[in-house]
């Protein structure tokens, strides 16, 4: 019997330490970016920050970005004060280099190019002598690249396109259409993990 009892707990531990724990990992990642494409703001500054969660063995995430463009549609003058403001959902994919997903991979530097995209809101604001404020549904998709040479700062950049979904033709029946609002966002920022 004890023959069995040994036999048995060596099996236990054995699967134990082969199986792998699904450790997820989360990353804040404060950025500085620059819009273009869009006339209005051709080259103004553009403020953002990501807050995520990307799991070390596998190549899907989440994540909530925030973009705040101050002065978008030109320095305060004949529109005044003005701005827009998205916040995005999104879901990561983020395949691992050399086979590894994760972030961290025992000290050496990691690296992983990603696609992001999903749907949230796009906010424009304009005070002229009136308020003028509008929110529409948006859409955002975009490529990047995370680089993390110590075991949890790093640095991330990426280009994403932004577009308002708004219904403006009467003959639409899903609701849904692409709207006239649309830029281009190049970013850079720190990306830290936990």
């Amino acid at each position: 019997m004890s023959s069995l009892v040994r036999v048995g707990a060596c099996l236990g531990v054995s699967i134990l330490v082969g199986v792998h724990a699904a450790h997820a990992q989360g990353f804040v990642a404060p950025s500085i970016g620059a819009i273009f494409a869009n006339p209005s703001a051709q080259g103004r500054a553009s403020f953002g920050l990501d807050l995520g969660w990307l799991s070390p063995r596998d190549p899907v995430g989440l994540e909530l970005d925030l973009v705040y463009a101050p002065s978008f549609f030109g320095n305060a003058g004949p529109y005044g004060d003005n701005s827009v403001t998205t916040l995005m959902g999104n879901v990561m994919l983020a395949p691992g280099a050399s086979g590894r997903s994760g972030f961290r991979s025992r000290g050496r530097s990691t690296v992983r190019p990603y696609f992001s995209g999903g749907i949230g809101v796009m906010h424009e604001v304009v005070t002229t002598p009136a308020h003028v404020g509008n929110t529409d549904l948006g859409l955002n998709a975009g490529v990047g690249v995370i680089a993390i040479p110590r075991r949890s700062i790093g640095v991330r950049a990426d280009v994403r396109y932004f577009r308002d979904l708004v219904d403006n033709q009467s003959g639409n029946r899903t609701n849904i259409d692409f709207g006239s609002f649309h830029f281009w966002r190049a970013s850079l920022g720190l990306i830290l993990a936990f």
